[in-house]
């Protein structure tokens, strides 16, 4: 008799359990972050477009234009949030084209650019309003007026060096 009732409590357990069972597509599942790391092989699929390999485990080029894909904080979409990126623009770059511009635009919402005229690590940051930030996942596209062509053996256009993005809460 206690078989039985095992097997009528069991039974539906594991069926309940087998049916809750994650679906893998044979790709790793995406981390949702608002942060991510330019080093941070986990988050590689939030660097959506415009960025070339990871140097030195904890930074990218940047081609002209690049993007990534964001998951906004918690209660920005009430709040709104700050973009901020950590960059550096290198000397090789400012000594070529003088001026580097970087804007960036969530949808078509333009946030205020920003003239680089030395070389240096900066951090850009701007205020994102809350109605720009109502998705699951929000794009944000960075645009660079001047780059460097390819040059020699290396074919990638060249722009600045990230080695962080993120949206952080109000």
């Amino acid at each position: 008799m206690r078989s039985l009732w095992f097997i009528l409590i069991l039974v539906p357990l594991l069926l309940i359990g087998a049916g809750c069972k994650r679906r893998h597509t044979g790709s790793q599942a995406q981390v949702r972050a608002s942060n991510i790391f330019a080093g941070d092989p986990n988050v590689d699929a939030h660097f959506a477009q415009g960025f070339y390999q990871v140097e030195e485990g904890a930074w990218r080029w940047t081609a002209k234009q690049f993007a990534v894909d964001l998951t906004p904080p918690l209660h920005s979409d009430q709040r709104g949030a700050q973009l901020v990126m950590k960059l550096a623009v290198p000397d090789g770059v400012i000594q070529k084209v003088t001026s580097v511009q970087l804007s960036a635009s969530i949808q078509n919402y333009k946030l205020d650019p920003q003239v680089y005229t030395m070389p240096g690590q900066f951090t850009y940051t701007r205020d994102v309003p809350a109605d720009q930030l109502q998705n699951d996942v929000v794009r944000i596209n960075f645009s660079l007026d001047h780059s460097l062509p390819p040059a020699g053996n290396d074919v990638r256009e060249l722009g600045i060096i990230v080695s962080q993005v993120g949206l952080v809460a109000k």
